[in-house]
């Protein structure tokens, strides 16, 4: 575990990149610049745990992989398709109206608040970097595989989204096929499912029940902040009838058959 004049230092120089970050997103125009930003630094606090943290090499070098190939996959596909040579995020021109007056300060806060964010998503993977247990267990590998499955299908749902946007023949029509089929947001399910990763792997740590709250932070900031509010609110705008009839027959989140359109 970091002691604190190391937090306090990687919490100084998380500030210092999201700043610079904001003042770089008043030249481009963008906000997502923020996202790309805590891949960084949410990345950046669990290499630092990596190799100032305590425990086995190989938990370390396990949880340092899984975070950082979340981070690194997230991050490029945010600014691959958020950032550049794109136009901001509707999602954020949408926040930038409810704001009104009180946008710069409300963006900026945005920003800031990412830095208390790195720190807190990436306590927990320097909090299981320490467990006291060097040798491999079960638990390890039910972990790993749970992470591999999230991963991947949040890549798989991510790329399928992606292809849909960029073809101009399904411009204002719905995207039904693939992993969305099943759900009206297989990505963030699939988010969240990555955070349980590290549910099974904090057995046997004091407290290892509290792992649980991270991705039950990470399913409500989806489910009713950041995520599927925005998204559906910007989808029914500009899909209509068509996203109506999408949100009666599939589910929100957990992926399963879709239903029959009762009305």
């Amino acid at each position: 575990m970091l002691t604190l004049p190391h937090v306090s230092q990687i919490a100084g120089i998380l500030l210092v990149l999201f700043v610079g970050l904001w003042l770089v997103h008043l030249r481009v125009g963008n906000a997502s610049l923020a996202d790309v930003g805590f891949c960084l630094g949410f990345g950046f606090v669990v290499f630092v745990c990596g190799i100032e943290g305590e425990g086995s090499s190989w938990r370390r070098a396990l949880v340092v992989s899984m975070g950082g190939a979340y981070a690194c996959r997230l991050g490029w596909h945010l600014w691959k398709n958020r950032i550049w040579r794109k136009s901001e995020d509707a999602r954020y021109k949408t926040l930038r109206a409810v704001l009104g007056k009180w946008e710069s300060v409300g963006i900026l806060g945005y920003f800031m608040l990412q830095v208390p964010a790195c720190l807190f998503f990436g306590f927990l993977l320097c909090w299981i970097m320490g467990h006291s247990e060097s040798a491999v267990r079960s638990w390890d590998f039910l972990g790993l595989g749970i992470f591999l499955l999230a991963f991947f299908g949040e890549a798989l749902a991510d790329i399928q989204l992606e292809r849909f946007r960029s073809d101009p023949t399904k411009q204002g029509k719905v995207l039904q096929t693939g992993l969305w089929r099943y759900s009206r947001h297989p990505n963030y399910f699939f988010e969240i499912l990555q955070w349980c990763a590290y549910v099974p792997l904090a057995v046997g740590l004091p407290g290892a029940w509290m792992a649980i709250v991270w991705p039950l932070l990470m399913m409500s900031s989806l489910l009713w902040v950041t995520g599927v509010p925005l998204a559906e609110a910007q989808a029914m705008n500009s899909r209509g009838e068509g996203y109506r009839l999408y949100q009666r027959t599939t589910n929100k989140l957990f992926p399963w058959l879709p239903r029959r359109n009762k009305s």
